[in-house]
């Protein structure tokens, strides 16, 4: 099993969250602006002062999110990355799926809305953790097993 350069790990998997979370708020306050409309949600106010939550919880995912990509695909090239975004942003977008359920006048195309972009989020991480990560003394084409 490779070993993990701890380091240079935190600056890329912390860099990329960073990135993803002012993808997704920009995301958010320009073109799903209005996604929210109906939707039962807490005050701009009270939202605002959750901010730094929100952001805590987007470096911890994305971390834990990165550490499973390292452990999955030692050796990391960039189809690898985005097949593990396409996959792994499934996985995290699963509890909004069932959250959907729960919600009443929460429309399908909120939900499909909040999958595809988890999607895409989640490649957009794996590939900048990849490019960002890629340690001096990488193996090239080891796997596990």
């Amino acid at each position: 099993m490779q070993k993990i350069d701890w380091t240079r790990f935190l600056a890329a998997g912390t860099i990329g969250a960073v990135l993803i979370f002012i993808l997704d708020i920009l995301f958010h306050g320009t073109l799903a602006k209005d996604m929210y409309i109906g939707y039962p949600q807490r005050s701009v106010a009270e939202m605002n002062g959750l901010f730094p939550f929100l952001f805590v919880t987007y470096v911890v995912q994305l971390l834990m999110f990165s550490f499973m990509f390292l452990r999955l695909y030692p050796a990391r090239k960039l189809g690898n990355a985005a097949w593990w975004g396409a996959w792994g942003g499934l996985f995290v977008v699963i509890p909004n799926m069932q959250f959907f359920v729960a919600v009443k006048d929460t429309s399908w195309l909120l939900l499909w809305t909040q999958v595809i972009e988890g999607i895409v989020l989640c490649m957009a991480m794996a590939l900048i953790f990849n490019f960002l990560y890629r340690p001096r003394n990488a193996v090239v084409g080891s796997t596990i097993g």
